[in-house]
């Protein structure tokens, strides 16, 4: 990998700002689902928790890439990673007194949602600002792996100091990630878009234009359906039925659920080194390898139907960690893998100026996707078998694989077209010199 791109001040910057705001947000958000689920004991009302999150998505998210793209991107990042500092420091000041009860969890999941649906479109738009078009597979290699491995120690101490001194203490870590994230951006040089003038005028008309991006390459349609899919299949199993399962159906305790989630990120940094060799197989292939990667973890998760298989699950203090682990580990492993491509391939094709509109579109899509999902897997974890949910889950997986052929189609005719141009230009010039010789 390229390391001479840490020598860029802005990048290096950068990852640490994300770094440590997602370090704080899965430490957070690993002790907040047990929280949650020690207060309602529900998968239901788990559910109906992380769909709130998802609220802010459908009713911010369509202005939030206007916004991106028209403001100070700086100044709007530093803003909305001091106003979720000061909440979840307000908070553990709070925590000290009184007890955090659910109608303050409802605030702070959406508050704290608001927050990130208007992030997200200005973090999008930056890496492939500071880096240039080459670079950007490694680029995004390396924002995979230093992010990954952060996540590899959040949700385990996340877990751990929930489980030893409550929730408290954990708000207060998520509160200095924030502040450290602004800091770091504080000192970036952030490139501007000159001649940009926000006109309220224009609101509508940009949000349409946002969307119309899904559509100006039929390639870059089938992978926004793609993310689609994963959001409403993959990560609502994931967030929901791993602390449902681990903690509530099999009994195990609480930093079980973390070490699982550590594993997780232990197969995505290991993805990220299979990247380099794999770059010559193009990136339409390899989005069909790590789509096909995602699938084979279902396997397993089948044996979840048998009764059987629960009760061993239950009795032993080792198997629910090794099994769940290694479910983690291959479909984090793949998806990792298939994310470098998928973000490679966007950076390339979208509009620079449209970057934050084509971002708040996409968090829009995945956050109705995920509203639905964490809904339908609530409803279907509460059933007598856990083997609904996961068919459901390998139903996704394998839309995923049929969602893509369009995409490997087109290139496929794209390659051959190229190819018969440069061919032709062959010939041409091999006639011009003939011609030039007689």
């Amino acid at each position: 990998m390229n390391f001479s791109l840490f020598r860029q001040r802005s990048f290096a910057l950068l990852i640490i700002s994300e770094a440590t705001s997602l370090f704080g947000t899965f430490f957070l958000n690993a002790a907040f689902a047990l929280y949650v689920l020690n207060l309602t004991g529900s998968a239901e009302k788990f559910a109906a928790v992380l769909a709130l999150g998802m609220v802010p998505y459908l009713i911010v998210g369509p202005i939030a890439g206007v916004l991106a793209d028209r403001f100070d991107k700086k100044k709007w990042m530093i803003l909305l990673d001091v106003l979720r500092g000061m909440l979840c420091i307000g908070l553990f000041v709070f925590s000290l007194f009184e007890t955090i009860t659910m109608p303050f969890i409802y605030f702070t999941v959406l508050f704290i949602s608001t927050c990130e649906i208007c992030y997200g479109p200005v973090f999008i738009s930056l890496l492939p600002s500071v880096v240039k078009e080459e670079e950007l597979v490694s680029a995004n290699s390396f924002e995979k792996t230093i992010n990954e491995t952060m996540k590899i120690l959040a949700p385990f101490l996340g877990t751990l100091v929930y489980s030893l001194v409550g929730i408290g203490p954990v708000l207060l870590v998520n509160g200095f990630t924030f502040l450290i994230s602004a800091l770091a951006i504080f000192f970036m040089v952030i490139p501007k878009v000159e001649g940009v003038i926000f006109r309220q005028i224009h609101l509508f008309k940009d949000m349409w234009e946002g969307f119309k991006v899904f559509f100006i390459d039929k390639r870059l349609t089938s992978i926004v359906s793609n993310a689609f899919l994963t959001h409403f299949f993959m990560y609502p199993f994931i967030l929901l039925g791993f602390p449902y399962i681990i903690v509530t159906i099999l009994g195990g305790k609480e930093t079980d659920y973390g070490i699982v989630e550590s594993i997780s990120t232990i197969g995505a940094i290991l993805a990220i080194f299979i990247v380099p060799p794999m770059k010559k197989f193009g990136v339409a292939n390899n989005i069909g390898i790590g789509i096909l990667g995602m699938c084979v973890p279902v396997i397993p998760l089948l044996f979840l139907g048998n009764p059987d298989f629960i009760q061993l699950l239950k009795d032993s203090d080792y198997y629910p960690v090794l099994f769940f682990g290694l479910i983690s580990f291959l479909l984090f492993l793949a998806f990792s893998f298939y994310l470098v491509f998928f973000a490679t391939f966007y950076q390339t094709v979208v509009p620079r100026e449209l970057f934050g509109r084509y971002g708040a579109g996409m968090m829009l899509l995945n956050g109705l996707a995920r509203l639905f999902g964490f809904l339908i897997f609530g409803y279907l974890f509460s059933l007598d078998s856990l083997l609904y949910a996961v068919i459901f889950f390998g139903t996704g997986m394998l839309l995923k694989i049929v969602v893509h052929i369009p995409f490997m189609v087109i290139t496929k005719n794209l390659e051959q077209q190229r190819k018969q141009a440069a061919q032709g230009k062959e010939r041409v010039g091999t006639q011009l010199g003939a011609g030039a010789n007689e």
